[in-house]
C-alpha cells in the first residue's frame, strides 16, 4: 500500500458555484492534513499558463499562473488530454464512505495555454483541499472563454453552445427512442459522439453551428416521417419485427426474453457515474443528464445493486435510465 501523501491546504469560509459566490481563504490558518480517503486515488496534473490570458469578467491572469485538472482513472493518464481542462480555481474533499466527492471550482483553462507536469497520484482527501485559487468571481469561474492578451499568441477558439444545447434537448423530449430504426440509432450514436466533442475545449463555432443545424434538420424529418434519417424506411425495432413475422406466416415469433436481451438505446433522467464489475466508480465525471447510452439489454447485479454495462467493463445504474 502507497504511503499517504500529505496535502497543505488553506481553511475555507464560502465556496459555491450554484449561486455568484463570495469565497473568504484564511491563508494565516495554513495546515497540513492526511489525505486520505479509504484507499480512492486520484491523479493530479499542475501546470502554468504560458502568457497572460483575459477572462471574460476582464480580469487579467497572467503568465504563470498556477492552475490544475485532475482525473481518477486507475491507470495513469496521458500526459495529453486536449479536451481535458485545466482549473484556475479548484478545490477537492468529500465525507468517507458515502461516494460524495464534493469537488468545486471553475475557470476553465484550455491545454494549448499550459505549460503542464506529469501526473502524480494522492489519495483521495475526506477533508476539503485547496489544490489552487486564483479567483473568486462568478462569471470568470463559470466560464472557458479566455484568451491572450497579447494578439501575437496562438488563440483557442471557445463557441457558444446554447443553440446546440436547446436543439439537443428538444430531441431528447420528443423522440420515442423505443421505436427508432437501425439507421435512425446509428445516427444517434455518432450525434451523442459529436455533441460531446463540440463541449470539449477548441470546439469552433462553425463546427458547432453545422451540428445544430443537422439536429434540427433531422428533429424536422423525424416530426414528417417518423424518422431521423432521410430515406429511411427499415423500422429496425422488435415490435415491428415480430408484426412483420406474424403477418408472414405466423411461424415465426421473437420471444420476449429475447427482445429483452437485444442491445438498444436509453436516455439518462438524471446525471450517471461508471463504474467497474467490481463496483468501482470509474471516475468523478458524470454522464449528463439526458444522455443517449447503449446497453446490452442485460441487467447485472453489483455490490446487492442493479446495473446495465454499456461497455467492456463501464456499468451504469439502472435507476438512472428513464423507463
Amino acid at each position: 500500500m502507497k504511503k499517504n501523501k500529505r496535502i497543505i491546504f488553506a481553511a475555507i469560509a464560502a465556496l459555491s458555484l450554484a449561486a455568484p459566490m463570495t469565497a473568504v481563504f484564511n491563508f494565516d490558518n495554513v495546515q497540513t492534513v492526511s489525505a486520505n480517503h479509504q484507499g480512492t486515488k486520484i491523479w493530479l496534473q499542475y501546470g502554468t499558463l504560458k502568457y497572460a490570458l483575459k477572462g471574460p469578467s476582464g480580469r487579467v491572469y497572467p503568465a504563470g499562473t498556477k492552475v490544475v485538472r485532475e482525473l481518477s482513472n486507475d491507470d495513469k493518464p496521458p500526459t495529453s488530454l486536449p479536451s481535458e481542462p485545466f482549473y484556475l480555481t479548484l478545490e477537492i474533499g468529500g465525507i468517507p464512505g458515502n461516494q460524495l466527492l464534493q469537488d468545486v471550482g471553475g475557470g476553465q483553462i484550455a491545454e494549448a495555454y499550459v505549460n503542464y507536469e506529469d501526473w502524480h497520484e494522492i489519495d483521495y482527501p475526506s477533508d476539503n483541499v485547496v489544490l489552487v485559487n486564483n479567483t473568486s468571481d462568478y462569471t470568470d469561474l463559470k466560464s472557458s472563454d479566455f484568451h491572450p492578451v497579447d494578439s501575437s499568441n496562438p488563440d483557442v477558439p471557445v463557441a457558444n453552445l446554447d443553440a446546440l444545447n436547446a436543439a439537443f434537448d428538444k430531441c431528447l423530449s420528443e423522440i420515442n427512442f423505443s421505436k427508432l430504426s437501425k439507421a435512425d440509432n446509428e445516427w444517434g450514436t455518432k450525434i451523442s459522439k459529436r455533441y460531446d466533442t463540440a463541449h470539449g475545449m477548441g470546439a469552433t463555432q462553425e463546427s458547432v453551428d453545422a451540428l445544430t443545424r443537422e439536429i434540427n434538420d433531422a428533429l424536422a424529418n423525424y416530426k414528417k416521417t417518423g424518422h431521423l434519417v432521410s430515406g429511411n424506411s427499415d423500422s429496425g425495432n422488435s415490435s415491428s419485427s415480430s408484426n412483420s413475422s406474424n403477418s408472414n406466416s405466423g411461424s415465426t415469433t421473437v420471444t420476449p426474453a429475447k427482445r429483452k436481451s437485444k442491445s438498444r438505446f436509453v436516455k439518462l433522467r438524471k446525471a450517471s457515474y461508471q463504474y467497474t464489475h467490481k463496483g468501482k466508480r470509474v471516475s468523478k465525471k458524470k454522464l449528463k443528464k439526458g444522455a443517449i447510452v447503449k446497453i446490452n439489454g442485460k441487467t447485472y447485479r453489483i455490490k446487492k445493486k442493479t446495473f446495465y454495462r454499456i461497455g467492456k467493463n463501464r456499468y451504469i445504474r439502472k435507476v438512472n435510465v428513464a423507463k
